[in-house]
């Protein structure tokens, strides 16, 4: 988003006028590359055709035919690709098919899958976008690939204060490197955020959502209870390793968060970039230790030892890869749809800083728990129920006062 925006621009020429144009025009079009006529928006994807009669499976066909136009340039990166289920009516190719075959080139770093959206081809993006979208090759068929008519569709005041933030950040730094002389972020006014309070998951529907994980995916419902106990962030448990684990003392350390970045799985610092030890109660110790048991059994039947640096959440045998965060996310919502409630992973960090307010724990606790940086003054910001304990305790307090002087006056 910026780098199309503003990427053919030097850094010191860049006023603060400049980045309020961007923002009047975000909040029009969230395309850069949009200047309010009409054009389409070419997708430059080549023909999946699978031939039944070949060695080769129908995925790895597929996957070979999109390889093949990335490194051709006929994809772009930043070009994005339709749907599953639209590329699957279009080219008459099977979901299944075209979802592993999306897999395999995510694990190659070719194409970045993201919860919600379509699949984008890695890499970094070109600064013209108008001209990324033009059609590539004689043979393009823009009923196949699904070419559309352009639509216009405005960023939210969020999403374009978080755009202003790292830019902000970005030119801070610059002006630290002598490179600018100031920073044009701070005459620049991007748009005012109006926050809506989440009120705070019903522990009820927490068990739900944990209820439903047993019974289809147990590891995934104990990443979900470790979530809701301890407060860590979904990236953090990812990368929670087999020496992370003290059973014996009802500790686990928070080390490193993993995170996918354009492709490329990233084990690093935690957000804070400090490692914090959280306790853990004797009913959690007991499912740990049976999740690992059994990741042992399985290895023991092969004469294997499960590795001290094996993640605790992994789909491989040796547990040598954790879990993608993306997926994780994505599971995490089908098992919450599945019990009927609404609920992410965020939504259970939400709930793990609200109770622990609402039960009135040290605040500073409960932020260090969670891994906030700022003594508490984010976890109240973000994370605390709208309705406080303290606030409803208030209003009791206040209609008891006044129902014993009304009584009285009667």
């Amino acid at each position: 988003m910026i780098k199309p925006a503003l990427g053919h621009l030097q850094v010191r020429k860049i006023r603060g006028p400049l980045l309020d144009l961007l923002y009047a025009q975000l909040r029009r079009c969230g395309d850069p590359g949009c200047t309010g006529k009409k054009f389409i928006e070419h997708r430059n994807v080549p023909t999946l055709g699978v031939v039944t009669a070949s060695r080769r499976p129908d995925w790895q066909q597929v996957a070979d035919t999109l390889r093949d136009a990335v490194s051709s340039g006929m994809l772009a990166a930043g070009d994005s690709l339709p749907s599953v289920q639209e590329m699957s009516a279009l080219q008459d190719v099977r979901v299944a098919t075209l979802q592993h075959a999306l897999a395999v080139l995510a694990e190659e770093g070719l194409v970045v899958l993201r919860q919600g959206r379509t699949a984008v081809v890695a890499g970094d993006v070109v600064v013209d976008r108008r001209a990324a979208r033009a059609a590539r090759g004689r043979d393009h068929d823009c009923k196949r690939a699904g070419c559309q008519q352009h639509e216009c569709r405005p960023l939210t005041a969020k999403t374009i204060r978080n755009i202003h933030n790292i830019l902000s950040g970005a030119f801070a730094t610059a002006e630290r490197w002598e490179w600018i002389s100031w920073n044009p972020a701070e005459s620049a006014k991007p748009p005012t955020v109006t926050r809506r309070p989440v009120p705070a998951t019903a522990p009820g529907d927490v068990a739900k959502v944990i209820a439903e994980g047993r019974k289809t995916h147990p590891a995934m419902a104990l990443y979900l209870w470790l979530v809701a106990i301890t407060g860590a962030r979904r990236g953090e448990l990812c990368a929670l390793q087999v020496h992370d684990v003290d059973l014996d003392n009802g500790v686990l350390h928070i080390a490193y968060n993993y995170v996918v970045v354009d492709g490329r799985r990233v084990r690093k610092d935690t957000k804070t970039h400090q490692d914090r030890y959280l306790a853990i109660d004797p009913v959690t110790c007991a499912m740990l230790r049976e999740h690992l048991d059994v990741m042992r059994a399985e290895l023991g039947s092969l004469g294997l030892e499960l590795p001290e640096d094996a993640y605790v959440f992994s789909n491989h045998p040796m547990g040598a890869s954790p879990w993608n965060p993306d997926w994780v996310t994505h599971k995490a919502g089908d098992l919450a749809t599945a019990a009927g409630v609404k609920l992410n992973i965020k939504g259970l960090r939400h709930y793990t800083a609200s109770q622990l307010l609402a039960a009135r724990f040290d605040l500073r606790n409960t932020a260090a728990r969670l891994g906030h940086g700022s003594g508490g003054a984010t976890t109240l910001r973000h994370y605390a129920d709208p309705v406080s304990e303290v606030d409803r305790r208030a209003a009791a307090y206040l209609a008891q006062l006044t129902a014993g002087s009304a009584t009285k006056s009667d």
